[in-house]
């Protein structure tokens, strides 16, 4: 048996030295080609887009001000895997104090096509509270048959309160794999144990 793949094998398992990859390209939203547009690698729909309206660093703009608006961010071609468990995280959010509609974000899965949506996994974002500096997390295991996982945020049903201040911004975004839990490591150093003990 090679020592050394177990090795390997062993320190993913337990996570030791391992930093978690982030897999989004552009997590920020920001110019990456100076061409004048923020959000290189992202999409967008409806009223929805990416600006730098608040200094220098971009960052996803919706636009829920006015009754009817709906849209969203997402990004493409991010390889997954089945069964896999994936994190997504909104970093740095400003929901604005007269926000009022359905706001969501999560994660969709695709078939080898990125086109062909097998599942999603979708969570509300709480508009309890408002203000700046907001994060919201959530967690969702790719289902059968996924080989593409599609970050998204989005809005739609707006009720409009005050004709202005009723937007969102999100100024970074995050999507990392799980960790396998730790009692892997654990059986993994108990297998490597055995096998050593076999030779």
């Amino acid at each position: 048996m090679n020592t050394r793949a177990i090795g390997t094998a062993l320190a993913l398992a337990m996570g030791l030295g391992v930093h978690a990859q982030e897999l989004l390209v552009n997590p920020g939203f920001e110019d990456l080609d100076l061409d004048g547009n923020y959000g290189d690698n992202w999409g967008s729909f409806g009223a929805a887009g990416f600006n730098a309206f608040f200094g220098p660093n971009g960052h996803a703009s919706f636009f829920s001000e006015n009754p009817g608006n709906f849209g969203g961010v997402f990004q493409v071609g991010i390889a997954g895997a089945e069964g896999v468990e994936y994190q997504f995280d909104l970093l740095d959010v400003r929901l604005e104090s007269n926000i009022d509609a359905n706001y969501r974000f999560g994660l969709e899965f695709f078939q080898g096509d990125d086109a062909t949506k097998i599942g999603d996994a979708l969570t509300p974002i709480s508009l309890a509270t408002t203000g700046d500096g907001l994060s919201f997390s959530m967690t969702a295991v790719a289902p059968a048959g996924t080989m593409f996982v599609r970050p998204i945020i989005q809005y739609d049903n707006v009720v409009s309160t005050a004709g202005g201040q009723e937007n969102a911004f999100v100024f970074g975004a995050s999507l990392t794999v799980v960790p396998a839990p730790a009692g892997l490591g654990v059986l993994a150093a108990g297998g490597l144990c055995c096998a050593r003990r076999r030779r």
